[in-house]
């Protein structure tokens, strides 16, 4: 019989973490979500290690910064390298099975290649079951299980029309899903998570990865989910910033409208999958996480898409729920989505790396402390600069493009007053410049961890103190080298 509990992670892409009813959102309807926050434990300040997909996501595999795993964007041209990447490896060494389902970005395919010519490479990963798919915006030109399983449905050229003109409009266009809910990339991803769980193993602990393309763009809610909101009654963000906006307020109404129906849709697919759980005959012990692998600004500070450090964009849903870890509470101290790599490892009873450069969120999640963390970071490389955010209890500070930025966020949580030049909060400023650098300094990735010198190796090999002894021995063994 198995102890150890199956670990659920769902994963979405560019979600805002301000984007769910039980986060405060007025408007938005995600009640399979909210149910499983009301139950669990939901994070108020959780932010991502890099504001785009690829980096992201490494550091969640590899356990590492992105200044450590060396992947600062969302195409670099190789493979990550598999040996770095432990998380499925050390899963699978407690005894899971585990699989991944949907998109993955740890490396970009080329027109016409096929995601199966990589099983080996998912193999090196660790991961028993791997069936990857691409965004939407790729997926047009690649070969995927997706893409053949709409031309079996005679929906794939829909999809490159559809695709291919938003290549000319824009990929903010709000526009309707000319696919029908559960053909359309995140349908798909479901789809095939149901399907896997119906044929799982139950003898060992399951690890199941779902993650989603949405909601990142296209803006494209399929079916009822289109119309479920109507731009004249969308309220926008309090930061939204008309004139530094290229989009106007109606713009921006009707691509949030299609934001939502794609969220409440992605809630709705959660639900599918909760309801599969649990007839599968091991919900009691279960945990399910859910969360997002950077945000989106969706208006805010009059911007779109990701990549900075604003609210919108570096902060991300997170939610630990689930019968075995039952508690119903929030937290407000800072974690990183990079914390999830040592927080799976802990709920499998795992150990963790030791090169590891993030803290579980178990303790926090089961009522044993408040924080695990005095300050979170993230990092991004633009236009050959590194640019990077330093996140504690209070304040936020940042600097990208030579712009540095402060914010209270205890007093100022929509960032509407920049007081990184303000001489009243210099010493706030200059406090977290120097925990950047103590971060930078401590989390260098050390391959000579644990060198022990060639003197000392030698002379731990001997098990007698009698120096006479000790040469022979090593004459001896010399010796045995050149036979």
């Amino acid at each position: 019989m198995n102890t150890k509990p199956d670990i659920i992670f769902i994963c979405s892409d560019q979600w805002n973490a301000r984007y769910l009813r039980c986060a405060g959102h007025p408007q938005v309807q995600t009640p399979h979500l909210d149910a499983l926050a009301t139950s669990g434990c939901i994070f108020d300040a959780a932010y991502t290690p890099s504001p785009v997909c690829m980096p992201a996501r490494a550091s969640l595999a590899s356990g590492l910064y992105p200044h450590a795993h060396g992947f600062f964007c969302n195409y670099t041209g190789k493979l990550f390298p598999s040996e770095q990447i432990t998380l499925f490896r050390c899963l699978q060494e407690a005894g899971y099975t585990t699989a991944k389902i949907g998109k993955y970005h740890y490396f970009s395919l080329e027109w016409g290649q096929d995601y199966e010519d990589y099983r080996d490479y998912y193999d090196q990963l660790g991961l028993d079951w791997a069936e990857e798919t691409s965004t939407p915006f790729q997926g047009p030109f690649l070969n995927t299980g997706y893409s053949r399983l709409l031309k079996k449905e005679g929906l794939l050229d829909t999809f490159i029309t559809d695709i291919g003109d938003r290549y000319v409009d824009g990929q903010y266009t709000p526009q309707p899903s000319p696919l029908p809910p559960d053909l359309t990339p995140d349908g798909y991803v479901c789809r095939q998570t149901l399907a896997y769980l119906n044929r799982a193993p139950t003898d060992k602990p399951l690890f199941l990865f779902a993650s989603f393309p949405g909601p990142h763009p296209p803006l494209d809610a399929p079916g009822k989910y289109a119309k479920m909101y109507d731009p004249a009654d969308i309220v926008l963000p309090e930061n939204y910033n008309e004139k530094r906006c290229k989009y106007g307020r109606q713009a921006i109404a009707e691509m949030t409208a299609q934001y939502m129906g794609k969220i409440t849709h992605f809630d709705d697919r959660v639900g599918e999958i909760i309801a599969a759980l649990k007839k599968r005959g091991n919900w009691e012990n279960t945990v399910i996480v859910f969360t997002s692998d950077h945000g989106e600004r969706m208006g805010e500070h009059g911007l779109v898409s990701k990549t900075g450090f604003e609210e919108g964009s570096a902060r991300v849903p997170l939610i630990i729920g689930g019968p075995v870890v039952a508690s119903g509470h929030r937290n407000a101290s800072p974690v990183s989505f990079l914390d999830l790599f040592p927080t799976f490892l802990d709920l499998a009873d795992a150990e963790i790396p030791d090169y590891c450069q993030a803290e579980s969120l178990l303790p926090i999640v089961i009522g044993k402390t408040d924080s695990v963390h005095d300050a979170v970071f993230s990092e991004i490389s633009r236009q050959d600069q590194f640019c990077y955010m330093v996140r504690d209890a209070r304040w936020k500070w940042s600097i990208q493009a030579q712009n540095e930025r402060l914010y209270d966020l205890q007093n100022d949580p929509s960032e509407m007053q920049n007081l990184a030049q303000s001489p009243a909060h210099a010493d706030t400023a200059q406090r977290l410049r120097n925990r950047l650098l103590t971060f930078l300094t401590d989390t260098q990735l050390n391959h000579a961890r644990g060198y022990k010198p060639l003197f000392t190796r030698i002379g731990m090999q001997f098990p007698t103190e009698d120096p006479a002894e000790r040469k022979r021995i090593i004459h001896d063994r010399l010796r045995q080298v050149h036979k």
